[in-house]
């Protein structure tokens, strides 16, 4: 994956996160929603960890290896 859609998917990601942040501020009392957005944001968060691992893996040169791995 190259440098542009890594920063891509961070946007991608942040933009998840911040669309179930505006999701939870609008909620209506007993209205039910198909997804929580306590997942949207969670999934959004996560994404946007693995892309920065990513981003961070490329810029430095450092690739992460298992400890137990010979």
């Amino acid at each position: 994956m190259s440098l542009r859609w890594t920063i891509a998917g961070l946007i991608a990601c942040a933009l998840l996160w911040l669309f179930g942040r505006w999701r939870e501020k609008k909620h209506e009392l007993g209205v039910v929603p198909i997804i929580p957005p306590f997942y949207i944001q969670f999934f959004g968060l996560v994404g946007f960890l693995v892309f920065a691992a990513h981003l961070i893996a490329i810029t430095t040169g450092l690739d992460w290896t298992p400890p137990f791995r010979r």
